[in-house]
């Protein structure tokens, strides 16, 4: 496997030993590699091993570490990441339980990328480091495209035959254009294959005074491409100007024709001068012009541009006047097939032949679904501002649904979604931006926890297990019936607050320093546990049973995190039943819940002893 293609490699600090079996369990799933440690100090030891074991590269992409530790607490252990050569960019988020800006701001002196406080959102930790680990793999294609430093007293290596890698290639480009970086940064984003091929297209067509035809879907970008032909040519210092051709072709042809050709002596048209005004051609002499909808021009007009895009001389459109010649970077752009509209008559023939010979085909985001993450991150930045939103990040299962999405609108389909979606978010003053946010959640005045939304999915074979345990006799949806007055109670805050323990807490009028509300949490979860017990020795757990009776509704992205909830306390007790410290599994939990938790140890020893 390439440096490229390792799965993103976390370095997990964190001294509480279930909370690291939870993160450790959960960033796991979610495809990251991890190597989890109690402390600073053990921090340090676990990277100068792993450089030992992997020599190229730097083993470890992210760091995730708590504050507050023994041994070496997390800002010595930033200072000490920060003061080395090779891990000085690396990128590290803090955890903390206290929530006082001095130690925000200190942890920020000493290097930290971002901080978050517990208790923490689990999503929210997840896209947080999603964030982080972008920055890495980065990271790794510059290393990739930068050659290796010469061994000390040797001579430099001679120049290389370019990589055929277009990633490779990109670097190179960039040093020719500088202001390449800027255009993949605001016109043409994206990292994928066909963008990168898109941006070769535009390099090779920008310089020179031949017209370029860019044919593409609506909403794919056109007019970034073609601004970015513009700023990569030799006239970027020059006038710019577009052509929108649908309001053209609404007005009188006289009137477009002039407005482009320029209008002669005796136009006898109102607000005209007697001697003549010129047209668009002449005002841009030099620079670039781009037709927008070149279809949707007057079909006049559109064989009138023969002359000019030849450099041959023309007259104006209306009246008597000299010819004139015009020195014009001619760019146009449409989203309709002109080889038939030309066939068909619609479209002048010679000028079609002209323009087919530079053509740019801008792909549609269907096929570059690869760049719809990065493309919503960028549509976010832009918007960020208006909202108040500058932390604002996309839960994974929201990004996931956003690559799986269809976008006939392309691009700018997307780019109104990601800011409907930071409208919606901003009004119910979240920093993560979910599914629960996006506006088919609300459609008919449904409550969007409830609404399980049309994703495609690849098929499955029909499943062969056991199918979900059936809820208690008497128990509704939302669990009535099976959680007692108080339970219940507690449930309602935690669901409305989407088990965001700390809000809940604080409608509820828990003190958060107890923890009372994370401890009735985890009783809970034990509870729906016992319930679920199946197989013949009632052995086995049903995870997703139990997470339904906790969540209570058809809550897709609610199931996923307390399903990931439930199985991180499995997970504990099957480590305690096998080092025999099943004692503190129950420490600060409710009396009412012991028995649940025992029966749990119960099963988990059964399983051990198989």
């Amino acid at each position: 496997m390439s440096e490229i293609e390792r799965p993103v490699h976390v370095l997990l600090v964190e001294d509480e030993p279930d909370l690291r079996n939870t993160l450790r369990y959960n960033l796991k799933r979610h495809g990251y590699a991890v190597t989890d440690v109690g402390n600073g100090k053990e921090a340090l030891d676990a990277l100068a091993s792993l450089r030992q074991e992997n020599a190229k590269g730097e083993p470890i992409d992210v760091v995730v570490s708590d504050v507050m530790m023994p041994v070496l607490d997390g800002i010595a252990l930033a200072r000490t990441l920060r003061s080395d050569e090779k891990t000085r960019e690396l990128p590290l988020l803090f955890l903390t339980a206290k929530d006082d800006p001095a130690d925000r701001l200190e942890g920020f002196r000493v290097g930290a990328d971002d901080y978050l406080t517990k208790p923490f959102d689990l999503e929210e930790l997840l896209a947080r480091v999603q964030v982080q680990a972008r920055r890495a793999l980065v990271t790794r294609k510059v290393r990739r495209l930068l050659p290796e430093a010469p061994a000390p007293g040797s001579q430099p290596p001679l120049p290389s035959t370019p990589l055929p890698d277009l990633y490779a290639k990109v670097a190179v480009w960039e040093q020719r254009f500088p202001s390449l970086a800027v255009i993949r940064r605001d016109q043409i984003v994206g990292g994928s294959q066909r963008t990168l091929s898109l941006l070769r297209e535009v390099l090779v067509r920008a310089p020179g005074k031949d017209p370029v035809l860019i044919v593409g879907e609506t909403g794919t970008g056109k007019t970034g491409v073609a601004e970015a032909l513009f700023r990569l040519g030799p006239r970027a210092d020059k006038t710019f100007r577009v052509v929108n051709c649908a309001e053209l072709a609404s007005a009188d042809q006289a009137i477009t024709a002039g407005k482009l050709f320029g209008f002669g002596k005796g136009s006898g048209l109102q607000n005209v001068s007697k001697d003549g005004q010129p047209g668009l051609l002449e005002d841009v002499d030099g620079g670039t012009l781009f037709f927008d909808e070149i279809h949707r021009l007057p079909l006049d007009a559109q064989a009138m541009l023969l002359l000019p895009i030849e450099g041959r001389p023309f007259h104006p459109a209306v009246g008597k006047g000299n010819p004139k010649i015009v020195d014009v970077k001619f760019i146009f752009a449409t989203n309709v097939d002109l080889k038939a509209e030309a066939t068909a008559g619609r479209f002048p023939f010679d000028l079609y032949q002209r323009l087919a010979q530079s053509q740019i085909k801008v792909p549609g985001l269907g096929e570059r679904r690869e760049d719809i993450v990065v493309l919503a991150e960028h549509f976010l930045d832009e918007c960020k501002a208006d909202f108040d939103l500058q932390n604002a990040t996309f839960a994974p299962s929201l990004a996931r649904h956003l690559v799986e999405r269809d976008y006939p609108g392309n691009i700018r389909e997307l780019r109104n979604l990601v800011r409907e979606l930071a409208r919606r978010a901003a009004f119910e003053l979240d920093t993560v931006l979910a599914l629960e946010h996006l506006p088919e959640a609300w459609e008919h005045g449904a409550d969007p926890s409830r609404v399980a939304l049309d994703v495609p999915v690849a098929t499955e074979a029909p499943s062969t297990s056991t199918p979900p345990k059936p809820l208690p006799p008497g128990t509704d949806d939302d669990g009535n019936g099976f959680w007692n007055e108080v339970e219940m109670q507690e449930l309602r805050a935690l669901r409305k607050h989407r088990f965001r323990i700390a809000e809940a807490e604080r409608e509820l009028g828990l003190s958060s320093k107890s923890r009372t509300l994370t401890n009735h949490l985890r009783g809970l979860c034990f509870k729906a546990l016992a319930h679920s017990l199946t197989g013949s020795e009632k052995q086995d757990f049903d995870v997703d049973g139990a997470a339904r009776l906790v969540v209570g509704r058809n809550d897709e992205a609610l199931m996923d995190r307390t399903v990931e909830r439930v199985q991180s306390y499995l997970e504990m007790v099957e480590k305690h039943a096998s080092a025999h410290t099943t004692e503190l599994l129950f420490n600060n939990l409710p009396r009412d819940y012991r028995k649940h938790v025992e029966r749990a140890i119960e099963a988990a020893r059964s399983r051990l002893n198989r």
